[in-house]
């Protein structure tokens, strides 16, 4: 199969931050919550492009990361003030930190992939032959 191609240069990150394939935009991509299959069922395209591809995965967890606790913190001092609660968001902050990279990661995946697919497009030798 050949890569669709695109309607904008950010399609494929607008793809993997729907949990989409970000080459064709199909679903069906998870094998498990933190798990991408190895290629999307339909397009057969490879989410592994290199060596060692998936830290860049980890990055954008731990952006993920940053933005729920700067979100829970922020928010919370925002909607409390000036009576804040320091101990309730601090607790509330290192429960959300331990728990994000568990429940995202796997979305992480699909984002770095999109994002990379926006820089630099899929090649024809990056998709897995149809099997028989």
């Amino acid at each position: 199969m050949q890569q669709s191609p695109p309607r904008s240069r950010i399609t494929p990150l607008v793809r993997g931050l729907r949990g989409r394939c970000p080459n064709c935009g199909s679903r069906g991509i998870f094998a498990s919550l933190n798990e991408l299959h190895e290629s999307c069922p339909t397009c057969r395209f490879s989410f592994v492009r290199e060596e060692g591809y998936w830290v860049g995965a980890m990055t954008v967890i731990f952006a993920l990361v940053l933005i729920f606790f700067g979100l829970w913190f922020i928010g919370g001092m925002l909607l409390t003030w000036p009576d804040v609660p320091w101990n309730p968001l601090l607790y509330g902050g290192l429960v959300l930190n331990g728990i994000v990279p568990f429940l995202l990661y796997g979305w992480s995946k699909s984002i770095w992939v999109g994002l990379d697919l926006t820089f630099f497009p899929a090649r024809l030798e990056e998709f897995r032959p149809a099997e028989d």
